[in-house]
């Protein structure tokens, strides 16, 4: 085991890998492309998070049928009114976009005349096992420093606000 302290300097950490965490790393570094970004994950990106054997539908998804309001009625029905209403309405007004940036990485949606298959009023049908290995191309494609098989131990504190996090690699040891 390396007793070494590797210290890195980043505009922006990001912790975790899975399916929000690579996506964000991937949008920060299209916003802003100058900045660094590190991306922390304790597995490894192509196989981290809830999609990592990957998944036969995108859930979250607005079908011709289907608006912003309509989204935002089912989630707040679904879950006795427990929401942010302007969060959740935020979210269904991109969820769209956010599906068509993903089939544009590669992700295969199924489709029928043209049209993404639906599974539901509001998910449609992918060939979704591919999905994590898409999402680390990407981030890897942006720049962005992957520090895999690296878990977040403690949060770095300086005059009350996060500036950082302590980690240390789950396969040698070396602390960062």
């Amino acid at each position: 085991i390396q007793s070494t302290i590797n210290r890195l300097s980043t505009d922006i950490l990001i912790i975790g890998g899975g399916a929000a965490g690579c996506a964000a790393a991937v949008e920060a570094r299209r916003i802003a492309p100058d900045i660094s970004v590190i991306l922390m994950e304790k597995a490894q990106i192509e196989r981290s998070g809830c999609l990592a054997s990957g998944i036969n539908a995108i859930n979250a998804y607005l079908a011709e049928n289907q608006t912003p309001d309509s989204y935002l009625e089912y989630v707040k029905t679904d879950s006795h009114g427990l929401i942010r209403d302007d969060l959740v309405y935020t979210i269904a007004c991109g969820v769209n976009a956010a599906t068509s940036r993903v089939e544009f990485w590669g992700l295969p949606i199924v489709r029928a005349n043209g049209k993404p298959l639906q599974k539901g009023p509001r998910s449609i049908l992918i060939k979704g096992e591919s999905i994590k290995p898409i999402l680390a191309h990407k981030v890897k494609e942006s720049s962005v420093t992957v520090l895999n098989r690296v878990t977040a131990t403690d949060y770095i504190f300086h005059q009350g606000r996060v500036i950082g996090a302590y980690g240390f690699n789950l396969r040698n040891g070396q602390f960062y």
